[in-house]
């Protein structure tokens, strides 16, 4: 029951309000990287200055002054960019909000937004460099349709599956061949609810169950709902395990996300456009979010973004 109440206060605290959104940037996306560079200008001086005006953690804070300081510099920096429009101030401030109260609840409700030296979040990756995963899968009917786009726009990526549904897909699991595969666990469980015996079982018996179903996982892990702390990434350490969390969320499983075609795919491009680099957080087993890759991948080569390994 604690498990159930530990995800469900997460989603309850952070998500009372719609995630940030920008409709309609994927059918306005820049034109080239110049173009790219411009609005990545506007946006990491706009992030910036919103979330010194609301405040927040001194750690959280100082990190994103960080980034958005590397990032403006990448992107040309120049001394007065012009205004950023008003529906990208609009998503600023509400990706803002968004963050600040992950950050406040760290604490309590540990998750990608910090992260310990031994843990790969994705702001490691070169400038205008971005890795694609997706999460709980596999599931018949959405996680084909990814792998095509991912072959047709020859876009590696890495699938984090859930050792159940593994099971329950037996002999028609996807082909995964050409990319990576790891593990998410056995039943998406929340680790800070596990005995270290449990815990251990999650991953070994994920293990097991992909080594039936044909697969060798890399020795990579992502904790469900990114809740891990010290003890956990120790246990996993010793396991051999190393934690890959992310910094570009799509959302795509948030029903306000869902409620309009590109909707996802927009955000997903404006935290691209924002972070220059970093790790996309997408799911299997979401019935739009096939449509909504497939919408993203061909834009991203002209504006010099590169989705690597």
């Amino acid at each position: 029951m604690r498990k159930f109440c530990v995800a469900l206060g997460l989603t309850t605290a952070v998500w009372g309000v719609p995630p940030a959104q920008w409709d309609g940037l994927i059918n306005n996306a820049p034109a080239d990287a110049a173009a790219a560079d411009r609005l990545s200008l506007q946006l990491n001086r706009a992030y910036e200055a919103e979330v010194q005006r609301l405040g927040g953690p001194k750690w959280w804070t100082d990190s994103v002054s960080r980034h958005c300081q590397e990032n403006s510099r990448a992107a040309g920096a120049q001394a007065e960019p012009a205004p950023l429009s008003e529906t990208g101030r609009a998503f600023i401030a509400a990706y803002a909000a968004e963050q600040k109260r992950l950050a406040d609840i760290q604490d309590r409700y540990p998750s990608e937004i910090r992260w310990a030296e031994a843990e790969t979040v994705g702001w490691e990756l070169p400038d205008r460099s971005f890795q694609l995963t997706f999460d709980d899968g596999p599931k018949p009917g959405v996680s084909q349709p990814i792998l095509a786009s991912l072959r047709q726009f020859k876009a590696p990526a890495t699938f984090f599956v859930l050792g159940k549904r593994l099971a329950e897909a037996g002999p028609k699991r996807p082909d995964y061949s050409g990319f990576e595969v790891a593990s998410h666990s056995y039943d998406h469980a929340n680790l800070l609810d596990l005995d270290e015996q449990k815990l251990v079982s999650e991953f070994r018996d994920t293990e097991k169950q992909a080594r039936a179903s044909g697969l060798k996982l890399k020795p990579i892990f992502r904790a469900p709902y990114g809740s891990r702390a010290a003890r956990e990434l120790a246990v996993m350490q010793k396991i051999g395990l190393r934690s890959v969390l992310w910094n570009v969320d799509s959302q795509d499983w948030q029903a306000q996300m869902q409620a309009r075609p590109g909707r996802i795919a927009s955000r997903t491009l404006a935290l691209m456009l924002l972070h220059r680099r970093g790790i996309v957080l997408m799911h299997d087993v979401q019935p739009q979010t096939p449509a909504e890759l497939s919408r993203l991948l061909p834009l991203l080569q002209r504006m010099g973004l590169r989705v690597v390994r």
